[in-house]
């Protein structure tokens, strides 16, 4: 592990959602983390169905006692939270299905160094099939329109952001990245971008099957946006003081 001015600096934090996943699944996820050439403190939050496997790991291990139906937004911010007030600085996201490369955190620190004024960092992906075949990257991750969650690190100039991830309203949840990405552009936070693939995003969306030759399983994962019709500008505002306004047609 490196011992240099950025592990000095800053004490990262990882947050992980999880559900379901498989042991198998999380333990991928979590290996990940302590791999890091620069060390960070792991959390994984429970929505609903804890493990209690992962009371015997290395990590902050948060149990909510049911499932909030909203892509792991409220464990999300929940365990951020937690995270900043046990001092840690900054915060990372993990999805529990993806996992990282070994210098994902010493490239956000690296990037935050070279841009001192940066309150967010991006970090870019590898898409993975679920038998390992890696896929081109989507066009508005190319063209810097879009950061995936497990792709973003927020640091102290941005935390009052991160308490959006259980604000942002429920039906809006399908889409809460880019909710995020909304935000920060209206606050007019600064994103500086490591342009490094650091993170393996496990897909099983048909066009990446397509795009990598694959023929699609009879089995793959569509995003459900039927709750966007339910979504209430208002109320979000309210909530957040964050202005997105959907076409519903």
């Amino acid at each position: 592990m490196r011992e240099d001015a950025a592990a000095a600096v800053f004490k990262p934090a990882i947050i992980t959602p999880y559900h379901s996943e498989s042991l198998e699944v999380l333990r991928r996820c979590h290996e990940s983390c302590l791999r890091q050439t620069v060390p960070a403190r792991h959390f994984m939050v429970a929505d609903g169905k804890p493990r209690q496997e992962l009371d015997a790991w290395d990590l902050e291990h948060l149990i909510l006692p049911r499932a909030h139906g909203d892509y792991g937004n409220t464990p999300r911010g929940i365990g951020a939270l937690s995270a900043i007030n046990q001092g840690y600085n900054p915060i990372l996201f993990l999805d529990a299905d993806n996992w990282y490369a070994e210098d994902h955190v010493e490239q956000a620190l690296a990037c935050k160094q070279a841009n001192p004024d940066s309150d967010v960092v991006a970090s870019s992906r590898h898409l993975v099939l679920p038998d390992g075949t890696l896929v081109a990257p989507d066009q508005e991750d190319t063209n810097k329109q879009h950061i995936d969650t497990s792709c973003m690190t927020f640091y102290e100039s941005s935390f009052f952001l991160l308490p959006f991830w259980c604000t942002m309203t429920k039906p809006l949840a399908v889409l809460g990245d880019r909710a995020m990405m909304t935000a920060m552009r209206q606050h007019k936070l600064k994103i500086s971008w490591t342009d490094k693939q650091t993170l393996f995003y496990s897909t099983n969306y048909r066009h990446h099957y397509k795009r990598a030759g694959q023929e699609p399983p009879a089995e793959t994962y569509a995003l459900n946006t039927t709750s966007l019709q339910n979504f209430d500008s208002q109320q979000l505002w309210q909530w957040s003081r964050v202005r997105i306004i959907l076409n519903k047609q």
